[in-house]
């Protein structure tokens, strides 16, 4: 498997990677020479669970699509206002948490939201990290999309989060 229809010697990195991410983080439900890598994150998130004091669940990522350009996912949930009524709330992120990755490299993520809410008026990756992708300020939407491993040729790891409940995202009861 390999990016843009180029062959590489043996699996797709990128889907045997989020397979390791997604081991490590059903685990948390332990030196790397890099200062940042997946491995790393790996290490770290697993090194948690054995720590009673640390409650890291999620490895944020970030994909790369065939053109070197961050993926950017969307997703809708439904929203109930203390009216009762009901709306669409539209999410968009280019932070994600692997849940599950198949036999085929298909892979079931879930968006993460930062303190930049929604995603609205963000339009790039950095933007998102300044309103609020800091550590332990990555929310769960809730929203699951489901990728294809083969379309991506890079991920980035960030250092294991505390992920939050969306409930708990500031302006977001």
């Amino acid at each position: 498997m390999g990016c843009k229809g180029k062959k590489h010697d043996g699996d797709n990195c990128v889907c045997e990677v989020l397979r390791a991410v997604a081991d490590a983080q059903d685990e948390v439900d332990v030196d790397n020479d890099c200062d940042v890598s997946c491995h790393k994150s790996i290490q770290e998130l697993l090194a948690g669970a054995q720590t009673p004091t640390t409650d890291l669940d999620t490895i944020p990522l970030i994909l790369y699509c065939g053109d070197c350009a961050p993926f950017e996912g969307f997703g809708t949930r439904l929203f109930t206002n203390p009216g009762g009524q009901q709306r669409l709330d539209c999410f968009k992120s280019f932070f994600f948490r692997v849940t599950s990755v198949d036999d085929n490299c298909c892979a079931k993520v879930e968006l993460l939201a930062t303190r930049g809410g929604m995603g609205e008026g963000i339009d790039t990756l950095c933007e998102q990290i300044t309103t609020g992708g800091s550590r332990n300020e990555f929310y769960r939407t809730g929203i699951c999309i489901t990728i294809d491993l083969d379309c991506f040729c890079a991920v980035t790891c960030l250092d294991p989060v505390a992920a939050l409940p969306l409930s708990s995202l500031p302006g977001n009861n």
